[in-house]
């Protein structure tokens, strides 16, 4: 086997081990500042309605995490390769976040998560009960193509935020070694993580709005660009950031166990594969 092959192996196993940590971190850390959302949810639909969507996100988490990683493993040494040269210095991280994201939309985030914001948008729970029944009522009712609803805001959510993601990481990474003389620690990869996830959070919005509006089937939307015009026009240009405090709570801790996890893993595995 190849160094590079060993290389995307590692990475993938070490991936798959930092997205089964991350929902962990997710799962206990979720709700923090929300506790009225949360009262008003369980108050109206019943506190089960709190995990609706639970087992899509599940099926998405840890296989895009892996992805995730198995891309940067990928197409990290490409782009390094032609900074300089073909793109401009310092920006491999960035093109190696949209090739993943690109990955990532067409090969599983985008049909999973359609499922999961069917389930969670039928609030008299008369119609998608659990994940298989959901997408045979969708592929039944709309064709097969209907599971990717919402693809083009779904690759370019994808592919922005890991463009920030990796992009992130490595500008904070390369801080804290500087400061700490070359010497990185786990709490460094901790927080690096973190801070990464938290400029996701905010400038990967946007898409991740226009994607969701996409998929709830109630949208009357033709397409992604008469989305935003909608909702430019009449709810503006804020409301492509409802919701990004939430996001920030629920993924920047998942961001530093992650990243922290996928470091020390990936040096464990490097030299047994």
């Amino acid at each position: 086997m190849s160094k590079q092959k060993r290389n995307i192996f590692a990475s993938t196993l070490a991936g798959t081990g930092a997205g089964y940590q991350s929902i962990r971190v997710a799962s206990n850390y979720d709700g923090i500042g929300i506790l009225r959302s949360f009262a008003k949810i369980a108050k109206k639909e019943g506190f089960v309605a709190l995990y609706r969507g639970t087992l899509p996100v599940m099926c998405i988490v840890v296989p895009r995490v892996s992805l995730q990683y198995t891309g940067l493993a990928m197409f990290k040494p490409i782009f390094d390769r032609m900074e300089g040269k073909f793109i401009p210095p310092g920006s491999a991280s960035a093109f190696t976040g949209i090739c993943t994201g690109i990955m990532q939309a067409v090969t599983l985030v985008t049909p999973l998560e359609l499922v999961k914001i069917r389930q969670q948008t039928d609030l008299d729970r008369s119609k998608y009960r659990g994940m298989f029944s959901t997408i045979a009522s969708i592929v039944k009712e709309e064709g097969i193509l209907a599971m990717y609803k919402g693809l083009v805001p779904t690759i370019f959510r994808q592919s922005w935020g890991l463009a920030v993601k990796f992009t992130g990481y490595k500008t904070f990474v390369d801080l804290f070694r500087i400061q700490s003389h070359d010497n990185l620690q786990p709490q460094h990869y901790v927080a690096s993580g973190f801070l990464s996830n938290v400029l996701v959070g905010v400038l990967n919005s946007p898409p991740d709005v226009v994607k969701t509006r996409m998929q709830d089937q109630s949208a009357s939307y033709k397409n992604s660009w008469e989305c935003v015009k909608f909702m430019l026009k009449n709810e503006g240009p804020l409301s492509f950031f409802r919701g990004s405090l939430l996001r920030i709570i629920r993924i920047a801790p998942g961001g530093g166990i992650q990243f922290a996890t996928f470091e020390y893993l990936y040096r464990s595995l490097e030299n047994k594969v």
